[in-house]
C-alpha cells in the first residue's frame, strides 16, 4: 500500500506503516544470530515496578502500536494493528495498560478484511476516540474510520467516512467544543491523485464540516492539532507543490477550516512531516524525514516554526542508513522529545543481525541535543509515539521484531527522564547521530479548499477480547 520513493520514504501512507513488511523479512535473522539475554517475567497486576521497564505485547503473528497517550488513572492507552487476532486479515487493536505495563484490557475491533486504528485520545469523558481506516465496512476500497469508546473498551459508536476509491485518517484529537478534528488523505476527493483531507465532527461523529487541500499530484495530512486560538495546524507533504521531489506542508487553519497561512519545507530530495505540535511560545515544532542529498536512505528532520510559519531553526540528523522521526512532544522543561528509528535495514549490527533501532532524542528549547539513546535487538524496531509521563519520564510505544511471542509485537517503553530504563535492560545504547547541512527552501503555496461530500455511515465493527499477555523484557 505504501509508495515508496528511491530515497526509502513513503509517499503515502506514513512509514510506520512498513512495520509488517520489515518484521516479516528481518524475523528469518533472529534464527542466525543471538538476541540479548533478558529475563521475560509478568508481575503481579499493579505490583509497583522499580525505574523504568520495558514490554511486548503480541500473538504468534505481527501486531504493532501507532499511537499511545497516558490517561488520567496514571495508566497507558495503546492503538494499533493486530495480525494475530480479530475476526479479520487485521484488526484495529486497542490496550489499556495499568501505570506498571500490565493490562487492564485489551480488544479487537473489525471486520472480514483489513481494519486498522492509527490514532486513540482519551475523551472528557473517560472514554477514548480512535481514528484510522476500513476496508471491511464503508463506501469505498477503504475509508476513515471514527469509534467512540467508553472507558472499559466498549463501543459508544462507530462510524465511517469516505467515497469511492481510498481514503484513511492519520491523526484525531477532541475539541474545545466536544467534538473533533480529523485529519488524513482522500483518493475520492479532492483536485488531484491524493489530497489534504480534514473533517470537524460533532460530538457524536457527525459531520460540522469536511475539506480537501491539495494540487494535481499527491498530498497527504498525518498530523493536526486544535491551536490556542481554536483553528487548526495541520502537517503532511506534498508532491504537488515545493523545492523538491515532495516537501514538508504545513497548513494553518480557522475554526472553519479556510487556510489562514500554508507554507512547503524542502531540499532538493524529499522531504515529510510526520508531527506537528504547537508550542509554549505559539509557535510549531514538526518532525519528520527528509536530508540532503546524498548515498543515505534519509535523516531525521527537526523544524522549529514561528506562529506564522517562518522557520526558526532547523536540525538534521542522521547517519548512512534510513533514519526518520515519527513523533515529538514539548516536555515540561520547554525543550521536546523526538522518538523514531534510525539504521536502516540495509546496515548490519555488530551482532550480524539486520538494523533499524527505536531512537529517542531530548533536546533544549534552542534545538541543541541534551541526550540520545537507541533501543535496539538483532532486528527490526521502530517507535511511532512518544510523550513525557506524569513522572518526568517517557513512554514509547512502537514494534519490535527482535522480541516477543509472535513475528512482530507491540513495544512499549517506559524511559526514565535521562532515557534510562533499568540496570537489567541491556538493549540500551549511548550513540550518536550526526549533524547534516541541509538547506530548507520555504514557500508559500496558495491552495484553496473544496469542500468534499463523504458518504458518513455507521459501521458494525465486530469487538473481541484479546488475550495477550504482557512479556517484560526487564522492569
Amino acid at each position: 500500500m505504501s509508495k515508496v520513493t528511491g530515497k526509502g520514504f513513503p509517499q503515502s501512507p506514513v512509514t510506520c506503516l512498513l512495520f509488517p513488511a520489515f518484521c516479516l523479512l528481518f524475523s528469518a535473522s533472529q534464527f542466525f544470530t543471538a538476541i540479548p539475554s533478558l529475563s521475560a517475567s509478568d508481575p503481579e497486576p499493579g505490583m509497583v515496578q522499580g525505574d523504568g521497564w520495558a514490554a511486548t505485547y503480541g500473538g504468534a503473528d505481527v501486531d504493532w502500536a501507532y499511537s499511545i497517550q497516558q490517561t488520567t488513572d496514571g495508566g497507558y492507552i495503546v492503538a494499533g494493528v493486530t495480525l494475530s487476532f480479530g475476526a479479520g486479515e487485521t484488526d484495529a487493536w486497542v490496550l489499556k495498560l495499568r501505570p506498571d505495563g500490565t493490562v487492564e484490557w485489551q480488544k479487537a475491533y473489525g471486520g472480514i478484511e483489513n481494519d486498522w486504528a492509527h490514532a486513540i485520545q482519551q475523551t472528557l469523558d473517560g472514554g477514548y476516540i480512535v481514528a484510522g481506516e476500513i476496508w471491511s465496512f464503508g463506501a469505498g476500497a477503504s475509508d476513515i474510520w471514527t469509534l467512540k469508546l467508553r472507558v472499559d473498551g466498549t463501543v459508544e459508536w462507530q462510524k465511517t467516512y469516505g467515497g469511492g476509491d481510498w481514503d484513511k485518517a492519520s491523526s484525531i484529537q477532541q475539541t474545545s467544543d466536544g467534538g473533533y478534528i480529523v485529519a488524513g488523505e482522500t483518493k475520492s476527493f479532492g483536485a488531484g491523485d491524493y489530497d489534504s483531507w480534514v473533517l470537524k465532527l460533532r460530538p457524536d461523529g457527525t459531520i460540522d464540516w469536511q475539506k480537501t487541500y491539495g494540487g494535481g499530484g499527491l498530498d497527504t495530512a498525518h498530523s493536526i492539532q486544535q491551536t490556542s486560538d481554536g483553528g487548526y495546524i495541520v502537517a503532511g507533504w506534498t508532491i504537488s507543490f515545493g523545492a523538491g521531489d515532495y516537501d514538508v506542508w504545513i497548513l494553518k487553519l480557522t475554526p472553519d477550516g479556510t487556510v489562514e497561512w500554508q507554507k512547503t519545507y524542502g531540499s532538493v530530495e524529499g522531504d515529510i512531516a510526520t508531527s506537528i505540535q504547537q508550542t509554549i511560545d505559539g509557535g510549531y515544532l514538526v518532525v519528520g524525514g527528509g536530508g540532503p542529498e546524498g548515498a543515505d536512505l534519509g535523516d531525521i528532520l527537526i523544524l522549529k516554526l514561528g506562529p506564522d510559519g517562518a522557520l526558526e531553526w532547523q536540525k538534521t540528523l542522521g547517519g548512512s542508513g534510513w533514519d526518520e522521526a515519527s513523533c515529538a512532544q514539548q516536555t515540561a522543561d520547554g525543550g521536546y522529545v523526538v522518538g523514531g528509528w534510525a539504521g536502516g535495514p540495509v546496515r548490519m549490527k555488530t551482532t550480524g543481525g539486520l538494523e533499524t533501532d527505536v531512537w529517542v532524542l531530548k533536546l533544549r528549547p534552542d534545538g541543541t541535543m541534551e541526550w540520545q539513546k537507541s533501543y535496539w535487538g538483532v532486528s527490526a524496531e521502530y517507535a511511532c509515539s512518544v510523550i513525557q509521563a506524569a513522572d518526568g519520564g517517557y513512554v514509547v510505544a512502537g514494534t519490535t521484531c527482535s522480541f516477543g511471542a509472535g513475528r512482530g509485537d507491540v513495544w512499549v517503553l517506559k524511559l526514565n527522564a535521562d532515557g534510562s530504563i533499568n540496570p537489567s535492560c541491556n538493549f540500551t545504547i549511548n550513540r550518536s547521530l550526526s549533524r547534516k547541512d541541509n538547506s530548507i527552501t520555504v514557500k508559500t503555496t496558495t491552495v484553496s479548499p473544496r469542500d468534499s461530500h463523504a458518504n458518513l455511515q455507521d459501521s458494525s465493527a465486530t469487538i473481541q477480547t484479546t488475550n495477550a499477555s504482557a512479556n517484560f523484557l526487564c522492569h
